[in-house]
């Protein structure tokens, strides 16, 4: 979620689309499929580190989502050789967010650190962008502290994971030059390694080059977590992921937020002018540590260097001390505990998100999520027992999901027979202490949904245009669309020449249904 939107002064992506060229005076002459050359045939492409192909010829990739982020969704993949991996796609057809999609791609498949997420590829076609990412199974950090004792990670384990995300940011502040912008709990996966959980920072769709002190100015990132410079509308440098970190090491001491409202105005005057409470911090070096990171001068901040050689300072410290028993450097955790939070986190989640997905439409999503909310506002009193606001965001217990589902007169009946199969193949035991963000769950379905759609008619739309020119013709949509009384319907209108890029056929496409149903 963007503080505000982007400028519109982005320039326009160039197009070739096929339709016109210019001759030595510069006026427009039209092409037909014959004058087309090879080169001419990709139209709208973002990078040419990209592989401009259909990523379907060398990936199986399913429709299990495992994430929904502002610009497109994750999905489950694999390759010929049976690995697996996390698909990440993005539609091209805004022009703005094409030139955050510019960034990203160089940006991601430069990236080479142990504690950010692996970009393997990215696959380019007329429409959209597939980022082939290594998969990490353990789930966000977000989850893992709304799951851990107290919901809060205990010192050790926050300052390990601090550890390692310090590694990671000075490596892109410093090494690569490179500022992320949407620091969060939500933007690191974790997985288990066998020795420690591991941590990777994911998301880069916001982030940008910056190097040797420069400073930005766009209004990017995520409310809760943006630095005071950002609300004020100032130039910026890499110190505002710093500010983010404080944010977010603040929620694994504290398992609260420092600034809680879901009004951006109301959060950016706690921003700006809020006393920050730091009881509860039960190290004093971690809580200079984080006051450092949430300094509202970004001169006096700490910067990525500072911030680990003073988190090096506490740990050698404490060892010296005796306050903890083991170093960082050597913590084991409870690895089964670790393992089966985890696992059965993300594993509880993804079913059940693909069940909904599976069986529902987007109105009977909606209404459910409504009925929800509704139930939640009638009966506050039982909250404590089944319903957690959790940094203004509503977490419902697993089961209590379910048999809400199993109850509703929106869910559809072979949603209710497959969440009662679901159940009796499943523990009870293991799905009660599992918290669902309500909002994420619904938001990230309803999304879903209709971004599958999209996916299924591009795929149609590649059949049509077996040429890869990016468009097609009169003649090919009427032989696609059979239906001729249905068709002749349709209100968009077209002219004999016209060439239906996928924006337009995918309107259509949408019509179509429409009328058919």
């Amino acid at each position: 979620m963007g503080v505000c939107a982007l400028n519109d002064n982005h320039r326009k992506t160039n197009n070739l689309s096929g339709k016109t060229n210019v001759d030595d005076n510069n006026n427009e002459i039209e092409l037909n499929n014959n004058q087309i050359k090879p080169k001419e045939c990709i139209i709208n492409r973002l990078s040419e580190r990209t592989k401009f192909a259909n990523i379907n010829n060398d990936y199986i990739i399913s429709e299990n989502i495992l994430g929904k982020g502002a610009t497109g969704i994750v999905r489950e993949g694999q390759n010929k050789n049976g690995e697996k991996f996390a698909i990440k796609t993005v539609w091209k057809s805004d022009i703005e967010k094409n030139e955050l999609f510019k960034k990203e791609i160089d940006i991601s498949l430069e990236l080479d650190h142990e504690s950010i997420i692996k970009c393997i590829d990215v696959y380019e076609d007329n429409s959209s962008l597939h980022f082939v990412l290594e998969e990490i199974t353990g789930g966000d950090l977000f989850d893992h502290i709304i799951h851990s004792d107290k919901r809060k990670l205990t010192d050790v384990e926050a300052m390990d994971l601090l550890y390692q995300i310090l590694e990671g940011l000075q490596y892109l502040h410093e090494n690569v030059g490179i500022v992320h912008r949407d620091i969060k709990p939500e933007n690191f996966l974790l997985y288990n390694d066998g020795q420690r959980i591991r941590i990777k920072l994911i998301d880069f769709g916001f982030a940008t080059y910056c190097k040797n002190d420069e400073t930005m100015n766009e209004q990017l990132g995520t409310p809760q977590y943006a630095a005071p410079e950002i609300f004020e509308q100032k130039p910026y440098t890499s110190k505002v992921d710093m500010w983010s970190l404080g944010v977010v090491l603040y929620n694994m001491v504290k398992g609260t937020q420092p600034f809680s409202n879901t009004d951006i105005e109301k959060i950016k005057e706690q921003v700006l002018h809020k006393e920050i409470n730091y009881n509860g911090f039960n190290n004093n070096d971690l809580k200079n540590l984080c006051m450092g990171l949430l300094e509202r001068d970004p001169d006096k901040r700490y910067s990525a260097f500072q911030a680990f050689n003073e988190l090096k300072i506490i740990q050698n410290r404490a060892t010296t001390e005796g306050t903890f028993i083991v170093s960082f450097n050597s913590y084991k955790p409870d690895i089964h505990k670790i393992m089966f939070i985890l696992h059965n986190d993300r594993t509880l989640k993804q079913e059940l998100k693909n069940i909904f997905l599976e069986e529902c439409n987007s109105e009977q999503l909606h209404n459910m999520f409504d009925e929800i909310l509704s139930i939640n506002s009638r009966e506050k009193k039982e909250t404590t027992d089944t319903i957690w606001m959790v940094s203004e965001k509503l977490y419902l217990k697993a089961e209590k999901l379910i048999e809400f589902a199993q109850g509703s007169k929106y869910a559809p009946e072979n949603l209710k027979q497959r969440l009662k199969k679901y159940c009796e193949q499943k523990v009870m035991e293991k799905l009660k202490n599992q918290m669902i963000n309500i909002d994420n769950f619904f938001t990230t379905l309803i999304e879903s949904i209709k971004f599958i759609r999209k996916i299924r008619c591009f795929n149609e739309f590649q059949k049509i245009d077996k040429n890869n020119v990016g468009w097609i013709d009169i003649q090919q949509l009427n032989n696609f669309f059979k239906d001729s009384k249905k068709k002749n319907n349709i209100k968009t209108k077209l002219n004999p020449k016209d060439k239906i890029e996928f924006e337009t056929f995918y309107k259509i496409f949408n019509e179509y249904n429409e009328l058919k149903s």
